[in-house]
């Protein structure tokens, strides 16, 4: 898991120096806090995980990384993984040339793959007008990655990092692991009740919806367009 973000200018506006601290708060399964790694707790005594370390400006671009090994987490009892992005510079994202987080796969624990920025595959801006980002959850036992997005509000009598803020990443984390989505299936079964029948047959259908013909999972302009108004 890693974040990076730049110094500079916006709209003709020195941002000074800038320092953004990534963060990852470990669970268990009812929500108990574990453990957290961050530049205030670089390595876990309890599980294999470690942090890179602080790097407090980035006039040229900088990058802060966490190695996590997902088994001893879980074997240890950990479920949750919360991933935060504080300010500690206080800047808001919105007002910063670059900023993003995103993470990365080892093929084999303790290979020695150096970490290297252009390989990681998954990768989102963070642009948020907020001074704490919380842009994932991780369920380990399950292997999911929820995309969240969220903002959290500092406590301004407390310096911004992951230590001032536990209370709301807890009641972020369990309502964002404990709402049900629709799927697809819900949303096209909600489609077929308001708009028609199903049927039984092709032959008899106007409309189909599988995952190898008709309307697909992977038809995400048609689906989007027709289905999400």
């Amino acid at each position: 898991m890693r974040e990076g973000w730049k110094e500079g200018n916006v709209d003709g506006k020195p941002t000074g120096r800038v320092d953004i601290d990534l963060s990852a708060v470990m669970y268990d399964q009812n929500w108990q806090y574990v453990v957290h790694v961050s530049y205030t707790n670089l390595r876990s005594s309890k599980y294999q995980a470690a942090h890179s370390g602080d790097m407090v400006s980035a006039p040229q671009g900088a990058c802060e990384f966490i190695d996590l090994h997902i088994p001893s987490i879980v074997n240890f009892g950990g479920r949750y993984l919360v991933a935060t992005l504080h300010s500690f510079t206080n800047q808001p994202y919105c007002n910063l040339p670059e900023c993003f987080t995103g993470w990365m796969m080892r093929k084999k624990p303790l290979s020695g793959e150096i970490f290297e920025p252009a390989t990681v595959a998954n990768k989102m801006d963070v642009t948020a007008d907020t001074q704490i980002a919380i842009p994932v959850i991780m369920d380990l036992v399950k292997r999911e990655v929820i995309w969240t997005d969220l903002a959290l509000t500092r406590n301004p009598h407390h310096y911004n990092h992951v230590e001032g803020n536990p209370k709301g990443m807890v009641l972020m984390g369990k309502a964002m692991t404990a709402w049900r989505k629709p799927d697809l299936y819900d949303l096209f079964s909600l489609h077929v009740e308001a708009r028609g029948e199903s049927v039984e047959t092709r032959d008899q259908a106007d409309a189909i919806f599988s995952p190898e013909e008709g309307v697909t999972p992977f038809d995400l302009e048609q689906i989007m367009a027709e289905f999400l108004v």
